[in-house]
């Protein structure tokens, strides 16, 4: 380990390279910064962006539509239950069309129809603004994001885990990752944009990539920077369960459902939702619809691989393959073993999107100097619950706005270069230790305990119980062992340094969930099921603290 540090000078660092992360490189090198781009996995083929199936939203003005940023705005705040940061909406909804539009020139990226881009109805929205390519609108956009990224002069650090953001007087200085490669780098700079996606590796069942460790919301609150809304998880109430389908998005079960009108029941064959509602397969949404589900599984009425099941076999085999011949859903299914013609699936309810994170300003600014956040990282633009599609198109606006701030500040800001020692100690000590504990099986844990006390329904006596679970699970963080004794491509080490972005960050969770008494978008305490105007607030977590903050109300209020 000794004298295994490399020492690197940027401008601007960006860590996380999905389309946030690709997003602010190229904004800020387009001011004539250096930069780095540091990503965790590959760039291109890592992050959440590329996971996202259908839509991205965005107002683009077509007379014919009648839609405008100012709809779009009104929609936003509305599903966030108005506990968004409306200076933030404004800068998304005004500045997507743009963003939209000037990836789609690089691409083409969007279908087309007319000489415009085709936009679609999704749920939640006054207007058809969702642009798409297929069902693979995410790989489009990453994939055009990637090419300009290479082209640019852009220093590119693929399957580097950024551990460690060091500050100085609250102003930042560096950040230190561990390159797979088998080196310590230290990246002293002098702005960095957090982009590094959400957390919903915490959870059992999810839809993000594996690196969706909460890596850079730890990072932020570390350094020293105040955390947003952390309570307010999405889940995705028809994810793959079982089988497995390989190479197919992890959404892909949702399609049954709004193409076919899927029948949805339980182990006793009961069709819970169509009970409820008979209607419920446009009408109900993704909140409702996970209570539901959750509530199947938890009360032992779930299939035997943890969720419920799904067919189409109401419906003619010539329907099943008319209908979905739609992005040869019915093939590609048909490839991974499962007919839908006589097959039935489990599906379930999986960690998808976290609308708290990082709190900015409208410069995209934490309150470290020199530190900025974007895409899911950040807080404030989608509040309680997010509306489907607004992901896609929001990491552009958000990747863009920071990278510029971050190259701003950094063209006024002396480079005080540091020789960071101890995060290379950290590393040499996590090495060194000879706990018996794999990694790997306390993530695991991590995860039940998060399912079982900070899922989709909670209440006071199950946070509390979270809290503690997760209390003891970070006394036991020193008794992780590794046992591989090398740095190059040392799985052990990356899943350690996981674990406590894992642990750490589902601790801020449920503190938060425990801390707001109402239910509120995703957030669910069936001790408290009702809306509590007193707490049209957001949660604010600090290093030493918890409080409310007032949401300021500009225009759209209930």
């Amino acid at each position: 380990m000794k004298g295994t540090a490399v020492e690197k000078e940027y401008d601007v660092v960006v860590v996380g390279g999905g389309g946030a992360g690709a997003q602010a490189a190229l904004s800020a090198a387009g001011m004539n910064v250096r930069v780095a781009l540091v990503d965790k996995g590959v760039l291109g083929r890592a992050g959440c962006t590329i996971l996202g199936s259908f839509s991205c939203n965005a107002a683009l003005g077509y007379k014919e539509s009648g839609d405008s940023p100012r709809a779009h705005f009104v929609d936003t705040v509305k599903e966030g239950r108005y506990i968004n940061n409306q200076s933030l909406v404004r800068v998304y909804t005004e500045k997507a069309p743009e963003r939209v539009l000037a990836l789609h020139r690089e691409g083409p990226v969007f279908e087309e129809e007319n000489g415009h881009l085709k936009q679609d109805m999704v749920p939640g929205h006054s207007f058809p603004r969702a642009v798409f390519n297929d069902l693979h609108t995410g790989k489009s956009m990453i994939v055009t994001l990637m090419k300009q990224v290479r082209r640019a002069p852009i220093d590119v650090y693929d399957e580097c885990m950024i551990f460690d953001v060091v500050c100085e007087g609250h102003t930042i200085r560096a950040v230190v990752g561990y390159d797979l490669a088998g080196k310590i780098i230290v990246f002293s700079c002098k702005a960095a944009v957090i982009a590094a996606g959400g957390c919903g590796q915490l959870y059992p069942h999810s839809t993000t990539s594996r690196g969706a460790t909460g890596d850079g919301l730890w990072l932020a609150y570390g350094a020293g920077a105040e955390l947003q809304d952390l309570e307010f998880i999405q889940f995705f109430p028809t994810a793959q369960c079982y089988p497995r389908l390989l190479s197919l998005n992890p959404t892909i079960p949702s399609m049954l459902r709004y193409k076919g009108g899927c029948r949805l029941y339980n182990a006793e064959g009961t069709e819970f939702m169509k009970e409820k509602n008979p209607e419920w397969r446009f009408s109900v949404t993704r909140d409702e619809l996970s209570k539901a589900i959750y509530t199947e599984i938890k009360e032992g009425r779930g299939s035997p691989h943890g969720g419920v099941y799904m067919d189409v076999l109401h419906l003619t085999e010539q329907e099943i393959t008319d209908i979905f011949s739609f992005a040869d859903l019915y093939d590609n299914l048909l490839k991974t073993g499962i007919d839908l013609r006589k097959d039935r699936i489990e599906t379930t309810v999986a960690a998808h999107f976290s609308m708290g994170g990082i709190r900015v300003d409208e410069m995209f600014s934490t309150c470290v100097k020199g530190l900025f956040a974007a895409g899911e990282a950040a807080a404030g633009i989608h509040g309680a619950n997010r509306l489907p599609g607004n992901a896609l198109s929001e990491i552009l606006v958000t990747g863009h706005e920071a990278g510029v701030r971050a190259a701003e500040y950094a063209r006024k800001t002396k480079l005080v270069r540091i020789k960071e020692t101890e995060a290379v100690e950290k590393i040499e000590d996590l090495m060194e230790r000879g706990g018996d504990i794999a990694a790997a099986t306390m993530k695991k844990e991590i995860q039940r305990i998060m399912w079982e006390y900070v899922g989709v329904i909670r209440d006071k006596d199950g946070l509390k119980n979270g809290v503690a679970a997760l209390e003891k699970m970070k006394e036991n963080m020193t008794k992780v062992g590794i046992s591989t004794r090398t740095l190059v491509w040392n799985r052990e080490l990356a899943d350690a340094l996981e674990v406590e972005f894992m642990v750490e960050t589902g601790l801020l969770i449920a503190r938060a969930a425990l801390y707001r008494t109402e239910s509120r978008g995703s957030h669910f305490r069936e001790d408290c099921p009702e809306s509590d105007s007193s707490w049209r607030v957001n949660v604010v977590l600090q290093k030493g603290g918890i409080r409310k903050e007032p949401v300021v109300m500009e225009e759209c209020n209930d």
